[in-house]
């Protein structure tokens, strides 16, 4: 091998070191063996069995993610992340999202303990903040199967979640557009999961830990080994783990509502404490047609748990001044309204996995592999209650205008949780070999891969629930001159005769069980593919002593995907779900794929790199035909320095999720009522419960969120570019550095307007102002009053006549635009020494320089980086001598706007000015920086024992409410998913059976 061949895989050691690991707590390898993320050498010895360092090192050719042509260098025309599952098991990470959660390259996605969430036991990752659906997930170059359940009830996503680290051989994350080699959904980039391969011998692995401020206890057992012949070799993997959920109740600081900051706190909490009734926290309570609360009997709600007796008031203002105060009455309230809710979901996993490869005499090799994951995901949110809306009592002879009761764990008899119950299987075969004399090696694989959840949870009967409470029906009647009652209008009220001694008692499980049900949701996705690969050398160019590389692939696919509610669920008068959802859908797609590659050694010391590829849909969308081509440089201009580039137009298909929902429906509870906000903060009401976006509302102001799909929907479009470069630092052996620009676009994106949104537009476009907390008013100049999109927004939201909400309408459309720039830069260092062992460090960083959206195309494009984390820096030091290891690794994630950014900071007494006012003082404060440190220090027993002790966030730090957070999760949830752990340990044994 020539002289350039060993300068280049010096200088991708070196890049490999200073990419992969972020945040890792890294173990150097056992003596004699080679990392499983770098080409495996096989290197002439002196007699002492030290490398011979006077004697070249034959390079392996290996595939790197980012390209399908193998190539001695690790390092290509765009940067490649590896790290390796010891690795990310080292340092208590027990799924590969949590890792890749941790990596510069990744923004924050949906948390799974929002209210309503379809997909609580799956996690997606957000490369470049581009969304859940711009990366493509593979294991072991293969597509994955989609998630079965959509994100948000709207779009695809792929599970990051269920792959337990244990089989891990290593993953290869790709941080830019790479659709020209592996088509769909790869625009923001690529996260390539190896699975073990090579293993001799039995190997057993048990870890246990969990949060020192509690939650989240964990146990896994990992059993691993090989057995090998003449002509083959096997692999197999068992694996076992169990997850404790995070409940609100282990972090008492944020478990109720009256833990919203101080900046949140309106007049009337200000002057008589907090109004949980404001913020829908009610466990028990009655209203007259006036809004005024019926007393509970003395005692009352001390019988109830996380029940408290408490008065209401609100406040009435003029501008800043307050006017009135109104003395509600009282009710029981719930003050750990949140204490039930999930945090971080539960799990328990028991996975499989065995992969065998067989020689032919004639060179083929047949190979296959198969993995089970089963998994039960549990999860919580608020337990379900009783709202009445208005009526007559005959009992009482009294108008009411609204009771709520909030029921309990007790009376349920359970907690009510929900178990997510997954299967989910991945099966390949395949054959390889090589043609023409061994000049072109062709891999011809078949893969299939179901994934199947079934969602059990406790539902109830809407129907027999008022029938316990209220009685039947015993007509109608006509009311009016009440003010809680269409504003003391004339009003047709159902007539009841209330049993108020079932209703201020608790409830039995034995009476619960007359209207409770237990519901279960069933969906399933499914891919089949075909996969023909062949790479080899084309032909050799003298002046640059190489040879030009050439692949190609073709494939074709079959998947779809089916959603399957409880059927009883159309029927919401006798089951009603806790999501209060019903995501129905279904539907196929067949894709026939062709691409290729050449990589063409211009110089000595430049090289080319250009693919294509062509993609064909069969579906019910107007995909049709996607082409999309990249191209890359790599420039040597001496040993130890790499300059490259890279660019590529992207796409991605849209989401089947998008193309075959067939309206389904979500009743929403939790909104914020913009329009009605203004209407009475210009009223002189400071206290209406209509601006409190975070209050839990009775089920008779509920609305119904239409979601439909589009079979006109089109491939949503990109382009990306990078350019950087990587240098060993001559004179400072061991050194080196890298920095690479990069930049994604998309355009034609599918957008669905969220139903907040909608609101707080058609609010703005209705009457030109938007609301400003609870008490003050700002200008709306989101659109302009009249254009096209006000005219569209307002026509999504229809009102009953009493102006509430009865039903919002949204769907996909391809409108919007997203672009995002940044940089990327690492350092490295290495150092061994006879004396004191082997030394390293590395500091990984990405700046978001730009992050630009727009709805439509009058949209101004400006940038918003500052709405999420602006920059994100990892590093780790490690040291290893002998039988110790001991690593000490931490990250530093940026600021964001705290909430109420840009507005008029709140006076004294809980009122907002409005901008512009003479008392306004605009709010510019910021979330602080989240900076954690993390150790691991491992000892090798024995040639056959060893054992590591882990400690992430080794000084317990958890995220604070901010100022003006003013309901669930108060945390800013932007910036990490570990904003509530605080700090876990972990010890881990190591057993080498034989």
């Amino acid at each position: 091998m020539g002289n350039k061949d060993f300068h280049r895989s010096v200088l991708a050691s070196s890049l490999a070191l200073a990419l992969m690991a972020p945040q890792a707590f890294a173990q150097s390898a056992p003596a004699g063996s080679n990392p499983p993320s770098a080409p495996q050498a096989s290197s002439s010895t002196t007699p002492s069995g030290q490398p011979d360092k006077d004697k070249a090192v034959q390079m392996k050719a290996v595939t790197v993610t980012g390209s399908m042509i193998p190539r001695v260098e690790i390092e290509g025309p765009a940067p490649v992340v590896t790290i390796t599952g010891a690795q990310i098991k080292q340092q208590g990470f027990t799924t590969l999202w949590e890792f890749l959660d941790s990596l510069p390259q990744m923004g924050q996605t949906q948390d799974p303990a929002s209210w309503g969430s379809t997909s609580v036991n799956a996690r997606s990752v957000n490369l470049r903040n581009l969304g859940p659906g711009f990366s493509l997930l593979m294991i072991d170059g293969h597509r994955v199967v989609d998630y079965p359940q959509p994100m948000n009830s709207q779009s695809n996503f792929q599970n990051y979640n269920n792959l337990p680290t244990g089989m891990i051989d290593r993953v290869e994350i790709l941080a830019s557009g790479a659709s020209s080699i592996y088509g769909s959904d790869a625009v923001a980039g690529v996260v390539n999961v190896i699975l073990k391969k090579n293993y001799q011998g039995d190997h057993l692995q048990v870890t246990g830990g969990g949060a020192t401020r509690g939650g989240r206890t964990y146990g896994d057992v990992n059993f691993f080994g090989g057995r090998s012949g003449d002509n083959w070799h096997v692999v197999y993997n068992l694996e076992k783990s169990n997850r404790t959920a995070l409940w609100g109740m282990d972090r008492p600081y944020q478990d109720s509502v009256a833990d919203a900051g101080y900046g949140a706190w309106g007049p009337a909490a200000r002057m008589f404490g907090y109004q949980y009734d404001a913020a829908g926290s009610i466990a028990l309570s009655a209203m007259n047609g006036n809004g005024h609360y019926l007393t509970p009997p003395a005692g009352t709600c001390g019988k109830f748990s996380n029940s408290q007796l408490s008065q209401s008031h609100t406040v009435s203002t003029n501008g800043t001044q307050i006017t009135g105060v109104t003395n509600n009455g009282y009710y029981c309230s719930q003050p750990a309204l949140f204490q039930n809710w999930v945090l971080t979901p539960g799990s328990r996993s028991n996975n499989g996995y065995v992969a065998g490869e067989y020689d032919f005499s004639n060179g083929l090799q047949l190979y296959g592999s198969a993995a089970l994951y089963d998994t039960v995901g549990i999860s919580n949110t608020q337990l379900w209650g009783e709202g009445t809306g208005a009526f007559y009592d005959k009992t009482t002879g009294q108008v009411i205008s609204q009771a709520v009761r909030q029921f309990t764990a007790q009376e349920l008899g359970t907690s009510g949780n929900t178990h997510d119950r997954e299967q989910n299987w991945n099966i390949t075969g395949g054959l390889r070999g090589t043609v023409f004399d061994g000049k072109f090696n062709w891999d011809l694989s078949l893969n299939t891969q179901k994934y199947i959840v079934r969602e059990d949870y406790t539902a109830f009967n809407q129907t027999a629930a008022n029938n316990f409470f209220l009685g039947k029906q015993l007509g109608t009647t006509t009311v009016s001159g009440y003010s809680a009652i269409n504003n003391g209008g004339s009003a047709t009220l159902p007539v009841y005769a209330m049993n108020w001694q079932q209703w201020w008692n608790p409830i039995t499980p034995q009476q619960y069980s007359q209207f409770s049900v237990n519901g279960e949701n069933t969906a399933s996705s499914w891919l089949d593919q075909v996969q023909l690969r062949v790479n080899g050398d084309l032909f050799r160019i003298p002046w640059a002593d190489d040879s030009v590389g050439w692949a190609a692939v073709l494939e074709f696919a079959h998947n779809g995907f089916l959603l399957s509610p409880d059927p009883r669920g159309n029927d919401s008068a006798t089951f009603v779900n806790p999501f209060y959802a019903n995501n129905t859908g279904g539907g196929t797609r067949q894709r026939g794929s062709f691409g290729t590659e050449f990589r063409v050694p211009v110089l000595s010391s430049l090289t080319w790199t250009i693919s294509g590829r062509l993609d064909k849909y069969r579906d019910a969308s107007s995909a049709d035909v996607a082409r999309t081509w990249g191209t890359g440089i790599e420039w040597r201009p001496y040993a130890g320095l790499l300059l490259r580039g890279t660019y590529g137009t992207n796409f991605k298909a849209p989401d089947m999720q998008a193309v075959y929902q067939t309206g389904s429906t979500i009743p929403v509870g939790i909104y914020e009522d913009y329009l009605s906000c203004i209407n009475a903060i210009k009223a002189g009401n400071t206290n209406s419960t209509w601006c409190n976006g975070s209050a839990q509302r009775p089920q008779s102001q509920y609305y119904t969120q239409y979601t439909d799909g589009s079979r006109l929907l089109l491939p949503q479009t990109g382009h990306s570019w990078t350019y950087g470069f990587v240098w060993q630092i001559p004179g400072v052996r061991g050194l080196s550095v890298s920095a690479d620009y990069w930049h994604m676009g998309v355009d034609n994106t599918i957008e669905y307007l969220g139903y907040d949104t909608i609101l707080s537009d058609e609010a703005g476009c209705l009457t030109g102002v938007q609301p400003v907390g609870s008490t003050g008013l700002a200008p709306y100049i989101r659109y302009p009053q009249g254009s096209q999109y006000c005219k569209m927004v307002e026509a999504m939201v229809q009102r009953n006549a009493d102006g509430t909400i009865a039903s919002v309408h949204s769907g996909p459309i391809n409108v919007a635009s997203t672009y995002v720039s940044g940089i990327d830069a690492s350092l490295d260092f290495k150092r061994h020494t006879d004396d004191y062992g082997d030394f390293r460090a590395s500091i990984n960083y990405t700046d978001n320089l730009s992050y630009k959206n727009r709805t439509v195309a009058s949209d101004p494009l400006l940038n918003t980086r500052y709405d999420r984390v602006a920059s994100k820096v990892t590093w780790i030091g490690d040291w290893t001598r002998g039988n110790w290891n001991v690593a000490i690794s931490g990250q530093r994630v940026g600021t964001l706007r705290s909430p109420g950014y840009g507005g008029c900071e709140v006076l004294d007494n809980g009122t907002f000015p409005n901008t512009g006012d003479a008392d306004c003082v605009v709010y510019k404060g910021h979330v602080p920086v989240w900076i954690t440190w993390n150790t691991a220090i491992g000892w090798q027993f024995s040639p056959d024992i060893k054992a590591t002790f882990t400690v992430s966030n080794i000084f317990n730090k958890v995220a604070s409410i901010p100022y003006y957070a003013g309901g669930f999760e108060f945390v800013t949830t932007g910036q990490t998913a570990d904003e509530y752990n605080g700090r876990e340990i972990f010890l881990s044994f190591d057993y080498k059976l034989d």
